[in-house]
């Protein structure tokens, strides 16, 4: 149940984050086919997060409240219409979110006439109930609740008569709390959700003002009078309600199928649109009869009362109950009560150790993911990171750089930063936070002021283009600008002889990984220092292989030169050539852009140009630290200690001092490159073992990663195993 809990609040978290990117596009996207374009994504997501609930209150409340009702108030709102729409212009964002999350609807000021007065006050006294009534009701499903366990006892009959209560007393319940909660929080008066529908005298009055009243007026707005309007030009005014009516039912009948799949319905017996189609009939020949009769003559209120709802109940033991009960809803939802009840009512200390150790057990297991379980989580993550690419580059296309497309592009940095948490491999995860938890998210906050990679000429020109250089840690070689007379701020070029390496450069690297992974299998035999040097070393590899592994997938996909990712940063002459032109090129140009030009432009107000550089530096390390611990917390689940952070803010203030030294120097005195060298290296790999890999060796990180190197190796055995009937031969650690 705890973890069920989680998942709720993740999805209800996503819910609240979709809607306020939607109240962002109301206040900026006129209403019509622009906004309708902008809200479809959300529309989509909503009709996807349900999915990862499963308790079936948990699952058909939230189906109910978002992919049915929300969905269908934010299409009407793409449109100026609806709940969502009215007074738009002064609904504040809680109120607005509270209305498109939850089945309630604001109840408007009436007119001064008295003839609304009196309809208005009707309709309240209609529609209030006393607190008696639910407390009786509450008391009655506790009492169906307990009856479920005798039902093997009673007639099916009346059994399936008691699940029809148990049902609508459920539903009015769970909407009245809906309804409580947000008037409470809002302040304002909301409108009914049932109407006592034992009372009705005819399906018309069932269905129209009785029965879910918030489904009912969301249908009337988004089908009935739509198709009502498009009706009366072809068969006239006077027929155009009953092509309405049937409509009407038919998407009826449509939602609640697809509510039923999210229950757990496995196939789609359409037994429930029959159901609700012949209601449509049946509501359209009562209105004929009530055409013809003009009136004149009616039945008696008690007769047509019980005739409406014996043929409710006929019908629904006929079309609807059936699968209701194929997918075992009653029983599960009376398991889950007696479920809940015992977890937090009933049990003992010892229950209560037992079930904390179980699932503290389960929750291990659950880390451990098997190889296609998180290739499975790796795959969906990457779908959802190209579906926002696409609606980034649409957003680009449509809503000029500044702060409005900020505005639009921040649900998407805040996805970007969740979903590397669905990945708990260290190669996968740690790649995939990498790529757009940092880099992605920076190219997306600079692309929204017109700045970074994905501003330029050749990154917009393509949606392909646009998504593999926002997903991937590659930047697009543009054609070196015309030489200046003043170049001493521009950021030094790398010769291009210098940073394209040759095949063997690479063979050389990738042998070295390999010996790398054998010779851990002998850590225990070596000392603890050499062991951080040769991880260090096998990080350096493995960063420049993979990069350049996806920056010629890349290259191969788009056709245009890349700019390199590393340039031999084991030749390196001081740090500031270390972090600015060696080590991962990519990372230090992002944050150049983000980071050190802006602080640097504040910082010459303050300073002087002479020596804006150096708190620009200090700013981009700070900055390139917190990052680096973001990063940790992706791959190894724990909290922060900061040591990455000192290791970070160290040398930044190393490059300020080693800054300093050169201008007051003016270049009349260096070391030898050898000398240089040798000191650089020396100080990056011992604050490093200082401060830099303590945190991962202590939480075993290297072990996790040789791990996974088997399990891929086992993998992709397994695989060649399944498609070419080889035996897979695998090597146990």
């Amino acid at each position: 149940m705890e973890s069920e809990i989680c998942n709720l609040i993740e999805v209800w978290l996503s819910v609240f984050a979709s809607v306020c990117y939607c109240y962002a596009i109301g206040k900026v996207v006129p209403k019509g086919t622009g906004r309708l374009v902008f809200l479809l994504p959300i529309v989509c997501l909503f009709l996807y997060l349900p999915l990862h609930l499963f308790v079936l209150h948990f699952r058909g409340t939230t189906a109910f409240f978002i992919a049915w009702l929300a969905n269908f108030k934010l299409l009407l709102f793409a449109f100026g219409k609806g709940p969502l729409s009215s007074d738009n212009r002064s609904i504040s964002l809680p109120h607005f979110v509270a209305v498109a999350c939850l089945p309630i609807k604001i109840q408007h000021k009436v007119d001064s006439s008295p003839r609304s007065h009196i309809h208005h006050a009707q309709k309240l006294q209609n529609g209030k109930k006393s607190s008696p009534n639910y407390g009786v009701k509450t008391l009655l499903l506790a009492s169906l609740v307990n009856v479920h366990n005798y039902s093997d006892y009673i007639h099916p009959k009346v059994v399936s008569l008691l699940n029809v209560m148990y049902l609508y007393i459920q539903l009015e319940i769970i909407l009245a709390i809906a309804a409580a909660v947000a008037k409470v929080l809002l302040g304002l008066e909301l409108e009914p959700q049932f109407d006592e529908p034992y009372l009705s005298t005819s399906l018309q009055d069932f269905w129209g003002r009785r029965w879910n009243l918030m489904v009912s007026s969301i249908l009337r707005l988004a089908v009935y009078e739509p198709t009502r309007n498009l009706a009366s030009g072809l068969v006239g005014r006077k027929w155009a309600r009953f092509p309405a009516v049937m409509g009407t039912f038919f998407v009826s009948g449509i939602m609640h199928e697809l509510m039923f799949f999210y229950l757990g319905s496995d196939k789609l017996t359409m037994e429930l649109t029959c159901f609700f189609l012949l209601h449509g009939l049946c509501l359209i020949a009562e209105g004929f009869l009530k055409k013809c009769f003009g009136g004149r003559w009616r039945l008696p209120a008690v007769i047509s009362g019980l005739l409406t709802t014996g043929f409710v109940l006929l019908t629904g033991y006929w079309l609807f109950l059936p699968l209701m009960y194929s997918c075992r809803v009653f029983e599960r939802a009376s398991a889950e009560s007696v479920e809940d009840l015992s977890e937090y009512t009933q049990l003992t200390p010892f229950g209560q150790s037992a079930l904390g150790s179980l699932q503290l057990t389960m929750e291990t297991c659950r880390e451990r993911k098997d190889m296609e379980d998180e290739l499975s989580s790796f795959l969906k993550v990457w779908v959802s990171v190209f579906f926002c690419l696409c609606c980034c580059y649409a957003i680009g296309k449509t809503i000029p750089k500044g702060r409005t497309r900020f505005l639009f592009l921040i649900p998407f940095v805040c996805l970007f930063f969740y979903l590397p948490l669905n990945l708990s491999t260290i190669f996968l995860g740690g790649n995939t936070a990498f790529y757009i938890a940092w880099l992605g998210n920076f190219k997306l906050l600079l692309y929204a002021f017109g700045e970074g990679p994905l501003s330029s000429q050749y990154s917009s020109r393509s949606l392909l283009t646009f998504v593999c250089v926002a997903c991937l840690p590659i930047k697009i070689q543009e054609n070196p600008p015309p030489k200046s007379q003043n170049q001493e701020n521009q950021p030094p070029v790398i010769p291009t002889d210098q940073t394209h390496k040759s095949p063997l450069n690479y063979a050389i690297k990738g042998l070295l990984w390999a010996f790398l992974v054998v010779v851990h299998d002998y850590n225990e035999y070596i000392h603890p220092k050499i062991i951080m040097c040769l991880l260090g070393l096998h990080l350096y590899i493995f960063l420049d292989v993979v990069l350049a592994l996806v920056a010629v997938l890349a290259r191969t996909i788009l056709g245009l030169e890349l700019e390199p990712q590393f340039n031999e940063p084991h030749l390196s002459t001081s740090l500031q050539d270390f972090w600015g032109k060696r080590w991962n090129l990519m990372v230090s140009s992002i944050l150049r852009q983000t980071v050190y030009e802006p602080t640097r432009n504040i910082g010459k107000r303050f300073v002087g140009r002479r020596w804006s550089p150096i708190p620009a530096v200090l700013a981009t390390f700070l900055l390139s630290a917190i990052m680096h611990e973001v990063m940790f917390y992706y791959l190894l689940r724990v909290k922060p200690t900061w040591e990455v952070t000192w290791f970070l803010l160290l040398h930044g203030f190393c490059v300020t001092l080693e800054i300093a030294i050169k201008k007051a120097l003016k270049g009349r005195w260096q070391l030898p490159r050898l000398i240089s060298g040798l000191f650089t290296i020396g100080f990056v790999v011992a604050t490093s073992c200082w401060l830099f890999f303590p945190k991962p060796l202590k939480c075993r990180a290297d072990a996790r990663a040789f791990e996974e190197y088997a399990a891929l190796r086992a993998f992709g055995s397994d695989c060649s195993h399944a498609l070419f009937g080889r035996p897979s031969i695998t090597r146990s650690h």
